[in-house]
Parts: C-alpha cells; sequence; structure tokens
C-alpha cells in the first residue's frame, strides 16, 4: 500500500506543471486563480502540528488537502469552523512523522487571488 501511494505521489509530482514546494521557512505568499492547485510538502518531526491558509477575502473559496505519510488524506474548505472569513485553521495531533504533502486549491476564484499558507510543528 506504502509503495502504491509513493509512486502515485510521484508520478502525480513529477507530471504536474508546478511540483511540490518544501515548505522550509514555513510560510509561502502566492497567488492562485480559479482551477489551479498548488502543492506542498513539510517534513514533519513532532507529534502535532498546525496549518494555516489565509485569504482574507470570503467571495473567494479555497480547500486545503492535507495527506499524511501513510497516505489519509482530509480536505478543509473555509467554514468548517464555522465562520467564513477567508481563512482556514487546522491543528493535527497524533502524527506520523515524515513528509506530509498539502494541497491549495482555487475553487472559486475571480482574477487571481493572493494567500499566505504556513506550517508550524509543536
Amino acid at each position: 500500500m506504502m509503495r502504491r501511494l509513493i509512486a502515485v505521489l510521484a508520478l502525480l509530482f513529477l507530471t504536474h506543471p508546478t511540483a511540490a514546494k518544501e515548505v522550509d521557512i514555513k510560510t509561502v505568499n502566492d497567488y492562485i486563480r480559479q482551477g489551479e492547485s498548488h502543492w506542498y510538502t513539510s517534513h514533519i518531526s513532532s507529534s502535532t502540528f498546525e496549518v494555516y491558509l489565509v485569504w482574507n477575502n470570503p467571495s473567494s473559496s479555497l480547500t486545503l488537502t492535507v495527506y499524511s505519510p501513510d497516505g489519509v488524506s482530509k480536505t478543509y474548505s473555509d467554514g468548517y469552523d464555522g465562520r467564513i472569513d477567508g481563512k482556514i485553521r487546522v491543528k493535527i495531533a497524533d502524527v506520523l512523522p515524515g513528509y506530509w504533502f498539502f494541497r491549495v486549491y482555487g475553487e472559486r476564484v475571480e482574477g487571481a487571488q493572493q494567500y499566505s499558507f504556513a506550517v508550524y510543528e509543536g
């Protein structure tokens, strides 16, 4: 199962026009258009971490999908916390150490939407 997941992810990232960017600095500022996906990866060594996606324009809709090293994924949208505010904040606990992948997707965007993406361990 794990080998299959690695093969699928490798194929996806090698054939995707923008390969996953490793988030060494832990914060990225970028722009996204409707229908685009931006991929990021971060090596997580602690037992918990937080992920932030902020675009401060609730009329745009972005989603964040988090992929664990064992292939489990979950997608978050603005409003999962009960507020439509152009922010997604996710705290993940009891995590597997290793490379985690993150997909930011421009679900509904007019023009280009600026966003900040951050991963914080601990």
